[in-house]
């Protein structure tokens, strides 16, 4: 049976790329805080990033913290291997969680167990994953009815 060799970059997942407009971002997940840009002129915030607002076309904004709650709005298991980074954690869920504030934010959910009854609407909270490259990655986990 043939080993199959495995370089140290074919075994690290796909990372974000922190750009001097994510920056801010990244470093409140080392702080354990979750923060979204927020329009100085109508106060919505936004995901993703970007430097004029959807709502009102104002380039003015400021970095808030968000409570880091929210509901699963969708899902999905992977039950099949894309990249050889996720292999220990088949089966594994990723969801499109709609946060309390009104974003919406990809993120795998983290601390599922199969026998977890995962449905759209159930609520979860933000947890911070740090990696071994100092990344800290906003991950969110189902929450009880007192959550």
């Amino acid at each position: 049976m043939a080993t199959e060799n495995v370089s140290d970059e074919e075994a690290l997942p796909p990372l974000p790329q922190i750009t001097e407009e994510t920056r801010p971002f990244w470093d409140s997940c080392k702080e354990g805080v979750l923060r979204l840009q927020r329009c100085s002129d109508c106060s919505e915030f936004r995901f993703p990033f970007s430097v004029a607002c959807p709502n009102c076309l104002s380039m003015s904004f400021r970095w808030e913290p968000v409570s880091g709650r929210g509901s699963i709005f969708s899902f999905v298991t992977f039950q099949r291997l894309y990249h050889k980074a996720f292999a220990s954690l088949l089966p594994y869920m990723v969801a499109v969680v709609e946060l309390s504030e009104g974003p919406r934010l990809v993120s795998r959910l983290a601390a599922v167990k199969e026998t977890d009854s995962v449905k759209c609407g159930a609520p979860v909270k933000v947890r911070f994953e740090q990696l071994s490259h100092g990344l800290v990655l906003p991950l969110f986990e189902l929450v009880g009815e007192q959550g």
